[in-house]
C-alpha cells in the first residue's frame, strides 16, 4: 500500500522540524522585541494582532512539542532500517 501525499507530508520528520524552527524563529523574535505590545509598537499597530499574541504565548511549545515528533518520526524510521 503506498503512502498517499498526506501522509507523506505529516509523517515525514523534516517538516516537523522545519516547523520547529519557524515556530521558534517567530516566537525568539517577538521576545527580543520585547514582547506582543513592544512589537505592536515598533510596528506601527498601536494594537496587539492576533497572530502576535499567539506566537508570543505559543511559539516555544509548538516549536518544542514538534521537535519531539520529529525526533520520534526519526527514530521510527531508522527502526524500521528504511533509507532516510
Amino acid at each position: 500500500m503506498r503512502p498517499t501525499r498526506l501522509r507523506r507530508a505529516v509523517g515525514s520528520w523534516r517538516h516537523w522540524w522545519d516547523l520547529a524552527q519557524v515556530a521558534f524563529a517567530g516566537w525568539l523574535l517577538v521576545v527580543l522585541l520585547g514582547g506582543p505590545n513592544a512589537a505592536g509598537r515598533l510596528t506601527g499597530l498601536r494594537a496587539i494582532t492576533p497572530a502576535l499574541e499567539l506566537v508570543a504565548n505559543w511559539g516555544f511549545q509548538a516549536a518544542l512539542a514538534s521537535v519531539f515528533v520529529g525526533f520520534a518520526l526519526l527514530h521510527l524510521r531508522q527502526e524500521s532500517g528504511r533509507a532516510d
